[in-house]
């Protein structure tokens, strides 16, 4: 069978949350079909090593050159256009025209597309079946971020890009033969827009061939680690919580703690507390796992976004006490007080953490627990699923 991916990004290096579920759904399809993957880019072209090791396992990577006008009155017509600006701005007339062109001269069996946003391509091929893989429910999201955001441009700008969104998912969702997601909460929200077509929810994991503890001993000072991509808006929102609702109280408790935010692209306003006693912003590392295995609990005080969060299968399989919210640890099948402590409001999530700090014996228990939870969250097991379900689709398809 050979399939065409579409991607709204190069899936290596597997470096952030959406790159690292690309990338092992990808791996999922390539070991059983041949697969052609698709993918767009602004600016400077990916360096070759980076689609080398993506043409190692598909049969072929092709790239699409994005190019759109910055000036501002462009910028502002596609704001208010009503198609969303998610979704604008992931292709071109010249890139659909190209991505045409190559899906009229291979005879591909299926088509998947990651995300709703790359839907204009899989529009040009009415004639196969089609599945897309939701990483989030996106209108659900820019809500989220709307109410969150203070008043300004940006938050106009998020609840027009909300109210697009939900219009152009209820209407684009049917055109699908089958879609992925990360949740059964994100999966029920996604079938009212799309009665009757079958589904199939793979929960983020980790690699546990990668995130094994290396004897790294954990740092002699109390360290408090936050890990995500920091141009994404729920993950700027949970650190400012824990910094305005938080920190004083927990360094009062322990004067020496330390606290890492690690994840790349911080803004401005992320970077100053840096400035704070005890706090380092790394910015992108190379390497996340050292971070995972020196620190001393992982903090996960989201407020806002769906999914999944591999922070936390990375955390777990990485032998690391978990302090999350009730929506940090949406789809996960944990036990609160055994593999990981749940706290929503400031103090009783203040209170986890200073007794993790202090109680080592419960340290132990919770990251013993979350290890055990974590082999679960293999995602060499939870991907195996996808091959038959796109199989699945097209075997349908074909009896119609």
């Amino acid at each position: 069978m050979r399939v065409a991916v579409f991607t709204p990004y190069l899936p290596y290096p597997p470096d952030t949350g959406g790159k690292i579920r690309s990338y092992h759904l990808l791996q999922a399809l390539t070991a059983r079909f041949e697969v052609d993957l698709y993918t767009v880019y602004y600016g400077e072209e990916p360096s070759d090593a980076k689609t080398r090791a993506l043409r190692e396992h598909c049969r072929r990577v092709v790239l699409f050159h994005l190019v759109k006008s910055g000036r501002t009155r462009d910028r502002i017509r596609r704001a208010l256009a009503p198609l969303p600006r998610s979704v604008d701005y992931f292709h071109t007339p010249l890139s659909l025209k190209q991505a045409r062109k190559h899906l009229c001269e291979a005879k591909y069996d299926l088509v998947v597309v990651d995300e709703i946003c790359m839907t204009p391509y899989a529009e040009l091929v009415p004639d196969l079946p089609r599945v897309v893989a939701r990483q989030k429910v996106d209108h659900l999201h820019y809500l989220e971020t709307t109410l969150a955001r203070p008043w300004g441009i940006e938050k106009i700008l998020d609840f027009l890009e909300a109210a697009k969104l939900r219009w152009y998912e209820r209407a684009k969702m049917p055109l699908y033969q089958g879609f992925l997601a990360c949740s059964e909460q994100d999966a029920a929200v996604i079938r009212r827009d799309a009665p009757g077509v079958p589904s199939l929810v793979i929960p983020n994991g980790a690699d546990l061939r990668t995130f094994v503890p290396s004897g790294l001993s954990r740092s002699e000072e109390p360290t408090l680690l936050y890990v995500g991509s920091m141009d994404y808006y729920p993950n700027i929102d949970a650190v400012q919580f824990f910094f305005k609702s938080m920190y004083q109280t927990i360094r009062q408790a322990v004067p020496n703690v330390r606290v890492q935010i690690v994840g790349h692209a911080p803004p401005r306003e992320i970077q100053k507390l840096a400035n704070l006693p005890g706090v380092q912003v790394t910015g992108t590392v190379p390497d996340v796992r050292p971070y995972y295995e020196r620190a001393t609990v992982l903090v996960v005080p989201l407020r806002l976004g769906g999914g999944t969060r591999l922070k936390i299968t990375e955390a777990m399989a990485m032998g690391l006490p978990v302090v999350s919210t009730t929506v940090g640890a949406e789809g996960l099948d944990i036990s609160p007080g055994k593999d990981i402590l749940v706290a929503d409001d400031a103090s009783s999530f203040t209170k986890h953490v200073l007794q993790l700090l202090s109680e080592k014996a419960l340290r132990d228990r919770i990251a013993e627990g979350g290890q055990r939870l974590a082999r679960r969250y293999d995602w060499g097991a939870l991907t195996k699923p996808f091959a038959d379900f796109v199989e699945n689709v097209v075997v349908q398809w074909r009896q119609r």
